[in-house]
């Protein structure tokens, strides 16, 4: 076996570094920041200590500092809720883990989904869990130079789960194949490794995110839901262009997630309020009417509105959350606001990553997933989880569905090669 270089294990390195950091890039690109501007803002740490990485490095000095800005925040935010703070406090306690005792990232991304509505999301922690630790383990091995290991660790994933997370004992249908398993066992140093382990960080991104969608969507829509949402708000292509690869008009040549995130909240208040999907997507104009300026008592403009749309002018998790309460306040005025829907957050922070994630280029190109493997996921997660939904109580927040109906999407909404799953 050739002796690895130390360019292949920092490239490796620099991978998984990059996946662990997922989370954070979701919630960077909800607030428009990079990272290390809000690691900034939550630490305290320049930009520049930031830079260096490995924060189990700070002296204990620092790492006091760093407790005591974070204490300074909550105190802050808090102010004289000192029930809220300790609230709060017993929340951040019980976040996922590794058996390491490190924070889990993925796991603790998602267990801030079970707030609001309150719910329980136990397979897709239990998918995030296992990445966190095959993560760190892999990241271990990376500082160890330790090769042997590292292909060891993969392997015994594979094994165990195969292309799909195993989850709570349930199972995986989704075998390996046999020769990307032989990819793997021929590899013999980082280098030949790299691009296995890069198509495997993809697949246990997206098996994330579409076991997240069969679970959290299938409470946020009281089991009624009959497709996968999240493709909703991803890139929609032109239609025809995923198989053609040829562009049938210049205009709207793809749709971006911010326009279809929008669009949607749109037609989901819509349908709330009238149990029936509006008839066309909203066109800016439309928006103009109902959605106000940022910071400002004026109703936005029919420009402002298209400026999101193409992606000219950027909006935030805050900014989106305030336009969702106008929707509301639009098509549910006569309503409560406790009896109003809460906001389908992962869908709007994953679609605010996703303009980032999935538009590339500066906009002239983006990236699609494999929806049919996404289809396939989601629909082996929505059987998981209607399995344990026998176990549980009946007291979750809902979308206000009976019992006895089902919930489609519209068809302007999933026309398009990105929703063909």
């Amino acid at each position: 076996m050739g002796k690895p270089t130390e360019q292949g294990v920092a490239a490796m390195a620099r991978m998984l570094e990059a996946m662990l950091l997922m989370p954070l890039h979701t919630l960077a690109q909800a607030r428009k920041q990079a990272i290390p501007s809000l690691l900034h803002d939550i630490t305290g740490l320049s930009k520049a200590r930031i830079s260096k990485g490995n924060r189990n490095a700070l002296r204990p000095s620092t790492q006091a500092k760093v407790v005591q800005h974070m204490e300074a925040l909550l105190q802050e935010h808090f102010e004289d809720d000192t029930e809220g703070l300790q609230n709060f406090r017993g929340w951040i306690s019980a976040a996922p883990s590794t058996r390491s005792g490190a924070l889990a990232p993925f796991a603790s991304w998602v267990y801030q989904f079970e707030v609001l509505p309150p719910l329980r999301l136990p397979i897709t922690k239990d998918v995030a869990l296992t990445i966190d630790e095959l993560l760190e383990a892999l990241h271990t091995c990376c500082r160890n130079e330790d090769f042997q290991n590292f292909k060891s660790l993969l392997l015994a994933h594979v094994e165990r789960h195969g292309r799909i997370v195993r989850s709570a004992e349930l199972g995986t249908p989704d075998a390996m194949p046999e020769e990307e398993l032989a990819a793997l066992y021929v590899a013999s140093n980082w280098e030949q490794a790299e691009r296995w382990v890069r198509n495997l960080l993809e697949q246990l991104y997206w098996d994330l995110i579409s076991t997240l969608d069969a679970e959290w969507s299938s409470h946020y829509f009281s089991g009624r839901k009959i497709k996968p949402l999240f493709p909703l708000v991803m890139v929609r292509p032109q239609e025809g262009l995923m198989e053609s690869m040829k562009v049938t008009s210049r205009k709207n040549i793809y749709f971006k997630p911010v326009r279809r995130l929008l669009e949607f909240l749109y037609a989901l208040a819509f349908y709330r309020r009238y149990r029936r999907w509006p008839s066309k997507a909203p066109k800016p104009a439309t928006l103009a009417g109902i959605l106000y300026r940022p910071g400002s008592d004026e109703l936005a403009d029919e420009s402002l509105i298209s400026n999101y749309f193409d992606g000219t002018t950027k909006v935030t998790l805050d900014l989106v959350q305030e336009h969702w309460q106008q929707l509301l306040q639009h098509f549910m005025q006569k309503r409560p606001e406790n009896e109003r829907p809460t906001a389908p957050f992962p869908m709007i922070m994953l679609a605010l990553q996703w303009q980032a994630l999935l538009v590339l280029d500066s906009g002239r190109s983006f990236f699609m997933p494999d929806m049919m493997n996404y289809g396939f996921v989601w629909r082996f997660r929505r059987r998981q989880w209607e399995a344990l939904q026998a176990q549980y109580d009946s007291g979750f927040s809902s979308s206000g569905q009976r019992v006895d109906e089902t919930m489609d999407w519209p068809e302007w909404a999933v026309d398009q090669s990105s929703s063909s799953v």
